[in-house]
């Protein structure tokens, strides 16, 4: 399959395409990698991980092409339209019917990249109508969740069909570099937005005070969020048998879950969709619940290799390459 995701803004990524596993910048050809897309060149990280499911994959930052995208033989478009939307008198190019007539054999896929933009136009009626106005220009829709949920609104506006298409994750990448033996601790993360951390690092500190184990995070102040090099940091909570991440909002994919399954450690709380997925017993942020949970785990050995088990072909299942190109495969279109 010739396969194209499409995004209207995209800095400061740029565009790019995949020969033979290997990632080029599309205007150099030069081998391609920024930190923002990916772990390293082996490794890129969720909706940018596309491209590499097919022999002929791209992205294209339609911001550097503008009215000249390149000349192609496309089967499929993924097609992003969030930043500019409601802004033509700046961007007139970003107009899907610039793609059917460069593309006119092509399906072209809407695709929802931010869950929050989603969420937050059903308080402006005038976004609301953009993004319904654009998803009904497309062949169908693709959301990164399993269920519509909190997204029924838009599809009750929008008549072309939804399908789940998971975010793809490099799985052998993770468990070939970062699955190991595990210390007997608990990471607690501790992402940069402050309403995601909800209480992980209280909750935490006190699992650990209680039942005498080691807590690792990365250090904070009120000033900043220290960051650290992302191999670093996987490096450094893959050691730990316990991830807790206490996410509290439901509408988010939860990423990081996959990748810490993708580990062999075991992911405490949340409730991004990701998290049900991948650890249904213990995919919640009811304080109560998640301590019993956990000192069953913390005492059964069985029952740790058995989340542990089930997380793993959760992956394989759902979110590794190969079954996210099915899913892409099946994707349903109005006749």
């Amino acid at each position: 399959m010739n396969f194209a995701l499409i995004v209207d803004a995209l800095d400061p990524v740029s565009s790019y395409y995949v020969d033979n596993n290997t990632v080029y910048d599309f205007k150099n050809n030069k081998e391609y990698f920024i930190p923002t897309i990916g772990i390293n060149k082996d490794c890129f990280l969720t909706i940018y991980n596309y491209p590499l499911l097919f022999e002929n994959g791209y992205l294209f930052n339609w911001h550097e092409f503008e009215y000249d995208l390149p000349d192609l033989d496309l089967d499929l478009i993924f097609l992003v339209v969030e930043r500019t939307l409601g802004r033509e008198e700046f961007t007139p190019w970003v107009d899907i019917q610039n793609l059917r007539k460069k593309y006119p054999n092509t399906r072209i896929v809407g695709y929802i990249k931010e869950p929050e933009a989603v969420i937050n136009s059903y308080n402006d009626h005038n976004q609301y109508s953009l993004k319904v106005n654009f998803l009904n220009k497309c062949d169908a829709v693709v959301v990164n969740r399993p269920e519509l949920k909190e997204f029924q609104k838009l599809a009750d506006g929008v008549d072309k069909p939804f399908n789940f298409v998971a975010l793809p994750h490099n799985v052998n990448y993770y468990y070939d570099n970062f699955f190991k033996d595990k210390d007997l601790a608990i990471w607690a993360y501790t992402p940069h937005s402050g309403n995601r951390r909800y209480s992980t690092l209280d909750f935490s500190k006190y699992i650990s005070d209680k039942y005498d184990i080691p807590l690792r995070h990365k250090q904070l102040n009120l000033m900043r969020n220290f960051h650290i090099p992302i191999e670093e940091f996987i490096d450094k909570w893959s050691s730990c048998l316990f991830h807790f991440n206490l996410d509290p909002i439901p509408y988010f994919p939860g990423n990081q879950a996959v990748q810490v399954a993708s580990t062999g450690t075991i992911n405490v709380g949340g409730v991004n969709d990701y998290h049900h997925i991948l650890y249904p017993e213990i995919a919640t942020c009811d304080l109560k619940k998640l301590e019993e949970k956990f000192v069953q785990l913390l005492e059964d050995e069985n029952k740790r290799n058995e989340v542990v088990e089930r997380a793993w072909n959760k992956l394989n299942e759902i979110f590794s390459f190969k079954a996210v190109r099915k899913q892409i495969e099946n994707i349903r279109y109005i006749s």
